[in-house]
């Protein structure tokens, strides 16, 4: 497979990954504020910014 290819896959990935976090944060932040876990929002906003840094690395990859 071609390092385009492989590059296009990750970055399907990545995305589908992102939709899924951001899908559950905002689940989560539905729920009235005490039964809120901020221990898992922090460590799904940490996740989300991984894979928005993991995109842009991918796309800037995949331009050259």
């Amino acid at each position: 497979m071609g390092k385009n290819k492989e590059n296009r896959k990750k970055l399907e990935g990545q995305h589908k990954a992102l939709e899924e976090h951001l899908g559950k944060i905002a689940k989560e932040k539905l729920k009235p504020i005490e039964g809120q876990d901020q221990g898992l929002i922090a460590h799904w906003e940490k996740t989300v910014a991984n894979c928005r840094q993991n995109i842009a690395k991918l796309e800037r990859r995949l331009s050259k």
